[in-house]
């Protein structure tokens, strides 16, 4: 059997070292273990898609429906580790019973002179009789039935595995669909995708498990075809006067404007048509209240999956609830409403969740959640329902 050598993740020290924010400290956790402080690079805090998460189309945009075309190469995830094809070899009855997988490979390589090298301790003990076939769909199909990926080296003659393969995911070039689909991955719990915002491939490291589950994800994207796209504001708000009460602030921006009352565990969701001046109900509550923005952005995602909207990420200034995000969770129906289910969550745990039916264009407003800036301050959510679709060819 040729020599397996194991490769093992020496830059993960580096990678941990590099991870903390600007002017952070490396905190001793342990006491009496003395640990220094060490300055951090800003860099470690840069984050291209923040800004263009921290966006919120202006009032005078009334592109409520957005389509974007879809190419026949969208929503492709392509391996892209492989380097070089294996030779063509034709393998006739091979066999092996109970042998890890490097193992079994490396029996399977040996007279082709080709070393297999490693990547991670251990690996699937499979077995198999007889097998025939040309050698790279034998070694595609043990790898596979193995949970792993390879890549190969013709001018080394080295075949090396891992359980972790690199992968690019082609979508259309559009940020807010982008940040769509990034959001999405993260909720099906891929984290490492990294996006290049001028080409719209995405690139990312995934195990086997990860990339049936990204593969199931796709598919529901492209047979759904429809984003959610919500233009939310955080904002903060203190009673001006003793009169100040949402009883006086829905008189007067109009009761017959509001379709529906939701209750939370604590606090209320009001959903209401398109206002052509958006800022009639923020006009209305600035006539009782202080009103300071907090934080504002854009929440992207697919009928069907979730999302979360950081508060802090987009934080407007220094805001005592930063910790504080909005869960959303659409299903857009053929007629065009949405049935969603909102949900305003801390690190503490939940605080309230609402569910309510609206249309593509309402407006949404979560009212009554207390918050800590102040005696009588309250903590205020606005959202403008918007769609992305995506269509086949121009």
């Amino acid at each position: 059997m040729k020599q397996l050598k194991q490769i093992l993740p020496v830059a993960m020290v580096a990678i941990l070292m590099n991870a903390l924010p600007v002017n952070a400290q490396i905190l001793n956790i342990y006491s009496g273990q003395g640990m220094m402080a060490v300055p951090q690079s800003s860099a470690s805090l840069l984050s291209i898609e923040t800004p263009f998460r921290c966006q919120t189309d202006s009032p005078e945009n009334q592109e409520v429906i957005t389509s974007i075309s879809v190419s026949p190469d969208d929503f492709k995830l392509t391996y892209t580790d492989q380097m070089d094809p294996l030779p063509r070899y034709e393998v006739n009855g091979f066999s092996f019973d109970e042998t890890p997988l490097d193992e079994a490979l490396q029996q399977l390589l040996e007279e082709a002179g080709i070393e297999v090298y490693v990547e991670d301790e251990s690996y699937i003990a499979l077995n198999a009789k007889d097998i025939y076939g040309e050698l790279s769909l034998v070694a595609n199909e043990l790898t596979k039935a193995g949970e792993t990926y390879y890549r190969y080296d013709a001018k080394q003659k080295r075949l090396y595995l891992t359980r972790r393969g690199r992968f690019e995911l082609k979508v259309p070039a559009n940020r807010m669909l982008m940040l769509g689909v990034l959001d999405a991955l993260r909720g099906a719990g891929i984290e490492n995708a990294n996006p290049n915002w001028q080409t719209g491939v995405i690139t990312v490291v995934l195990t086997h498990e990860e990339e049936v589950r990204l593969q199931n994800l796709l598919a529901q994207m492209t047979e759904k075809g429809q984003f959610l796209v919500a233009d939310t504001a955080i904002y903060s708000i203190s009673s001006s006067n003793m009169n100040g009460n949402w009883g006086e602030i829905i008189k007067t921006f109009g009761a017959d404007r509001i379709h529906t009352s939701n209750n939370g565990l604590m606090g209320k969701l009001l959903s209401m048509d398109h206002q052509r001046n958006s800022d009639n109900l923020m006009d209305a509550i600035r006539k009782y209240y202080y009103v300071s923005p907090v934080s504002q952005g854009s929440a992207i995602v697919p009928s069907g999956w979730k999302m979360r909207f950081d508060i802090g990420k987009c934080a407007t200034g220094n805001y005592v609830q930063n910790q504080l995000s909005l869960l959303i969770y659409p299903y857009i129906k053929e007629d065009g409403r949405v049935d969603a289910q909102i949900t305003l969550d801390s690190v503490s745990g939940e605080l309230s969740t609402f569910r309510v039916n609206a249309a593509i264009d309402d407006e949404l407003a979560i009212i009554g959640i207390p918050d800590q800036m102040g005696f009588g301050s309250e903590l205020l959510a606005v959202m403008k329902l918007k769609l992305i679709r995506l269509v086949n060819g121009k």
